[in-house]
């Protein structure tokens, strides 16, 4: 059974968009991720045009980071002090980001940087979990490791303090990391946690216990200003797609919350990475092959 989406101009099988959905939701509560960067690479494979399939994850992904706020705000694990500082820089990243992707929009390139995006940031992140997983499995788990070590972001100038955290650093560091993401958000849709976070712990040095929070708190303003900037210069918001994702993706990720406690979590970020992998090839073959017609011709 087939329905129409208005926006994205095209008729989608029901059954595939509730699968694509619940597969979403179950892949995000199974890794601990927002779902946003795998979702729009998801989305374009599947036919959704990649201008919609960026608004439409936007949605998703505030939908997702707004409810996760609400738990770590009962909680007081979020740094408001830094996590305003990224959201400063965010907003600004995030218009760069939707005027870029409208500049692509208008010339017809938007297909292939949007493709090979994905398959860059893709193939960076499997790469950096497996890496990791590895060098835990290796290294004698009883020798200590300092959290982070000064690099050349502690040595910039503006410095203030973060009470909350406890650090010490310039105000650069955080807006620049929050630029980057938000242009990450208004470009491409996703909302950047498998990237935020990281920097967050290793370049900032934060605390992990109000690293997911903090995160959150970016990601959902960022993604909801984010919101609004692709209604209004972009028009590539489904939201009858995105109510479909939203609804069906909960059912996922409800399932995935009944079996992760089993399952080995080493072995699920071995599985998660080479699953990242498996997305980006089929990316690239999309991205590579030959059309299957190499000319059209419109008659007025």
């Amino acid at each position: 059974m087939n329905f129409y989406l208005p926006i994205a101009e095209i008729s989608i099988n029901i059954y595939i968009l509730i699968s694509l959905g619940v597969g979403i939701g179950f892949i995000s509560g199974l890794f601990g991720i927002g779902g946003g960067f795998i979702s729009s690479p998801l989305l374009i494979l599947v036919g959704i045009p990649p201008a919609v399939a960026v608004g439409t994850t936007t949605v998703q992904v505030f939908a997702s980071t707004s409810t996760g706020v609400v738990s770590h705000f009962q909680r007081k694990n979020i740094d408001y002090q830094m996590g305003l500082t990224m959201i400063i820089g965010g907003l600004v990243g995030t218009l760069f980001g939707v005027l870029i992707l409208n500049n692509l929009k208008n010339i017809g390139l938007i297909d292939n940087y949007l493709n090979s995006i994905y398959i860059i940031l893709l193939i960076i992140t499997a790469v950096f979990i497996l890496y990791e997983t590895a060098k835990v499995n290796i290294v004698n788990k009883n020798k200590k490791f300092k959290l982070h070590q000064h690099s050349w972001i502690h040595g910039l100038p503006f410095k203030i303090k973060y009470r909350k955290s406890k650090l010490y650093i310039s105000v650069l560091a955080p807006l620049l990391i929050g630029f980057f993401i938000g242009v990450l958000t208004g470009l491409t849709g996703i909302g950047g946690g498998f990237i935020l976070i990281p920097c967050m712990i290793y370049f900032l040095g934060m605390k992990t216990i109000s690293v997911i929070g903090t995160s959150l708190f970016n990601i959902t303003i960022v993604s909801f200003v984010s919101l609004f900037l692709q209604i209004y210069i972009n028009q590539n918001i489904d939201f009858v797609l995105a109510l479909g994702l939203i609804v069906s993706s909960s059912i996922g990720a409800a399932l995935a919350a009944r079996i992760v406690d089993v399952l080995d979590q080493e072995n699920l970020k071995v599985t998660f990475g080479m699953l990242l992998l498996i997305i980006s090839s089929f990316l690239a073959y999309d991205l590579f092959r030959t059309p299957e017609n190499l000319f059209i011709i419109n008659y007025v």
